[in-house]
Parts: C-alpha cells; structure tokens; sequence
C-alpha cells in the first residue's frame, strides 16, 4: 500500500519537477545573456517543452487532485508560468 502511495505522490509531483526545471532554464538563460561568452542562450528552448510536459502530465493526473490539492495545483501554476516566460522571451 506504501508503494502505491508513493507512486501516486511522485506521479503528481512531476509536473511541479517540471515546473521548477523550466524555471532554472529561464535562469540560466538570463545569467547567460547577461555573461559575456553567451554559450547557453539556446537553453531556453528546452524550458516550454518542460512546461509543456508538466502541463500535459497535470491534465493527465486530474482525477489525483483530489487526494494531493495542494501539490497538484502548484505544479500546474509552476508549468503554466514557466511556459508564459519562456514563450515570452522567445517571441521577444
């Protein structure tokens, strides 16, 4: 039962891991632009996929909300703010 317990936590944390990975991507991006051998800009392509992911595993996961609401709902304002920056820099 702990094992199933376990998976489900882990299945509806990954859109808040995504989340947060998305936003180190824009982290990185921005010292990168701001340092002078401007090697990682290109890193921020990876950060809507990312959120894109978390998005998609979120909706996946809606049926979980009910039993972890709080951890659901982060991980899905984490995806969908990271994918709003990261899309707003590449327009930009």
């Amino acid at each position: 039962m702990k094992n199933k317990t376990l998976t489900n936590i882990m299945i509806v944390a990954t859109p808040l891991v995504l989340g947060i990975a998305s936003f180190l991507t824009f982290l990185v991006y921005y010292w990168s632009a701001n340092h002078k051998p401007y090697n990682l800009i290109d890193v921020i392509l990876l950060g809507p996929v990312l959120s894109f992911a978390g998005v998609v595993v979120s909706i996946a996961t809606r049926k979980r909300r009910k039993d972890y609401p709080t951890l659901w709902c982060f991980g899905l304002l984490s995806c969908l703010v990271g994918l709003f920056l990261c899309v707003a820099i590449i327009a930009i």
